[in-house]
């Protein structure tokens, strides 16, 4: 009898203990037998999987392993990646996956000077394989679904360097007085918790994101139906006067922030019908949400 009850003791403290589901049969998941801790995040570990699943890993990650690469991205920023992959994916872009994620100071790789400025190396960057080239209507199309699922592409479609550089901030670089700069070394993370702690305040609200996919495509569509004419510069001038002065859009990557749409689209679009196009681009943020069916005309599928 002591050892029946001490059989079922042992049970209930098991099946307590993992923090994943029992299956139909009444057997531990596997994904609780990998994950015995209470509170482990199931949901992260079956984006890490998916992301690894679809990767083409290049040199970095291949020098350091695809799985540290991987592991080493921001919580959130995979979980958004991982969707955004899927939701391409089904709409047609089944080669889309990550090809440089995490990597250290020490590699020596990226454009930055001082390579501890890239957010590659605290985890807040991938660069994308299979979204087609710059300035395709493919690479258009990854640039929607990824901000519509709260991820930062932030150089655009068609930057030819760039254009599949994606992130989950509106930084632009971490800079010096940066506090993520004390979280890592030259080779790694002084502490892989602490370095994603120090990032939260700086991931991106999602509609953020979103608000920005809409003044991009009233902008591309704009462009593509009024060509600039040299008569119109004073009118044009003028609407950009009436604006709001703000910091400019590079000021506000850096400092963290969203650069305002409204900046953005007065910047970036010409022609005579900039007053009304402004009015259109000033949407709310807040909690208002944006169906991805209306950033994303190309697709409507869910993830599966």
């Amino acid at each position: 009898m002591r050892l029946i009850k001490s059989l079922v003791a042992s049970l209930i403290y098991t099946v307590t203990t993992f923090s994943g589901p029992l299956a139909l049969d009444g057997t531990v998941s596997l994904e609780a037998l990998r994950c015995p801790v209470r509170g482990c995040d199931i949901e992260l570990r079956h984006a890490h999987r998916y992301l690894l699943e679809t990767a083409r890993p290049g040199g970095t990650m291949t020098r350091q392993g695809p799985e540290l690469a991987i592991e080493r991205l921001h919580p959130e920023f995979a979980k958004r990646l991982a969707i955004a992959i899927r939701q391409a994916r089904d709409a047609g872009l089944t080669e889309a996956g990550v090809f440089s994620a995490y990597r250290p100071p020490a590699f020596g790789v990226g454009g930055f000077s001082d390579k501890y400025d890239s957010l590659h190396a605290y985890g807040l960057a991938v660069d994308m394989y299979g979204i087609g080239r710059p300035g395709s209507d493919e690479a258009q199309q990854w640039h929607y679904i990824a901000a519509a699922n709260g991820i930062v592409c932030p150089y655009g479609y068609q930057n030819r360097l760039e254009w599949n550089h994606c992130q989950p901030t509106h930084l632009e670089a971490v800079r010096e007085q940066n506090p993520l700069r004390d979280t890592i070394t030259g080779t790694g993370p002084v502490n892989l918790e602490l370095m994603f702690h120090n990032a939260n305040p700086f991931i991106a609200a999602v509609e953020s994101t979103r608000v920005n996919v809409v003044a991009n495509r009233l902008i591309d569509s704009f462009r593509k139906n009024h060509p600039p004419h040299k008569s119109q510069s004073n009118q044009i001038q003028r609407a950009r006067a009436s604006l709001p002065r703000v910091k400019s859009a590079r000021k506000a990557r850096i400092a963290g922030k969203p650069p305002a749409v409204r900046t953005r689209v007065a910047s970036l679009v010409k022609g005579p019908e900039l007053v009304k196009l402004l009015k259109k681009a000033s949407l709310p943020v807040g909690k208002a949400s944006i169906p991805l069916a209306t950033l994303n005309p190309h697709s409507t599928a869910k993830a599966r």
